[in-house]
């Protein structure tokens, strides 16, 4: 091999280890910037700091691969403390750091998603993602797969809540309704919040019969307890199933909710009989 063609790789390999010696820190200075800057989860900055140690070992690592270049040093400082110590070490926390980071990101991703599809208040899905959740149920039921049940249910006395002890208590009130819900309903179904004290459940296979579900519900509902006062708490609630009273969305939430309203006046006519 010629004297020319060896110089010429020698630089090149001094330029490769140069330019990934910039590399490493240009990421460095950016990571000072970033970790001066931002406000971190816990988990995030773990990972910057375990980053910021890892990268200086591999600067540390590179730059003594690059002085072997220009002087003779020994194998020990080189080989041993240079690649092997410094920069696997480094290299080590530096992927470890990163993996850190997805992890984050991802929990971040689930986390951001969860909250799309949320009511804020009570935590149950929010009223577009029922409506996703309806028309794919809803789909499979046209084709014979599913036989599926809508139920809508009503805070009762909501107004008077409200009016009484204040909007405060009226959210504690909606809150304590949206658990007994939850506990009331099995794993696949879905609750929603609808709107105001209006709630929503798809039963994506058969559901329970009416009774079932009300005393499910009277089972988990339990009396919003102010400074001195109890407030009873109790749920409207209709039903509609599919295909017998609707074969799309908005027919069966149109039944349900007048099956709702009218065990709302029922429940009204029997307090105003005194039963």
């Amino acid at each position: 091999m010629s004297v020319e063609r060896v110089y010429l790789i020698d630089w090149l390999r001094v330029a490769c280890k140069g330019s990934k010696f910039f590399i490493y820190l240009l990421v460095l200075t950016w990571l000072v910037y970033f970790i001066l800057t931002s406000q971190l989860r816990a988990r995030t900055r773990t990972a910057a700091i375990l980053l910021f140690i890892g990268l200086p070992l591999v600067l540390a690592g590179i730059s003594l691969d690059l002085l072997g270049e220009f002087f003779h040093l020994s194998t020990l400082l080189k080989r041993i403390v240079g690649e092997l110590i410094l920069s696997n070490t480094g290299t080590f926390l530096v992927l470890y750091s990163m993996m850190l980071m997805i992890m984050e990101l991802v929990q971040a991703s689930c986390r951001y998603q969860r909250e799309a599809e949320s009511d804020p208040l009570t935590g149950l899905y929010n009223r577009r993602t029922f409506f996703a959740s309806a028309e794919s149920v809803l789909k499979e039921a046209r084709e014979g797969k599913r036989s599926p049940m809508l139920a809508i249910l009503d805070l009762d006395n909501m107004k008077k809540i409200n009016d009484t002890w204040g909007h405060q208590y009226g959210d504690e009130a909606l809150k304590r309704v949206a658990q007994a819900i939850q506990k009331s309903v099995q794993e696949g179904d879905v609750t929603a919040r609808y709107g105001g004290d209006e709630f929503v459940i798809l039963f994506p296979g058969k559901g329970p019969r009416l009774e079932t579900l009300r005393a499910r519900l009277k089972k988990h509902l339990q009396a919003l307890r102010l400074s001195g006062a109890e407030i009873p708490l109790s749920l409207s609630v209709g039903l509609a199933r599919f295909p017998a009273d609707g074969k799309d969305v908005d027919t069966l939430l149109a039944v349900a909710d007048a099956r709702m309203y009218a065990d709302k006046e029922g429940k009204k006519g029997r307090r105003r009989a005194g039963i």
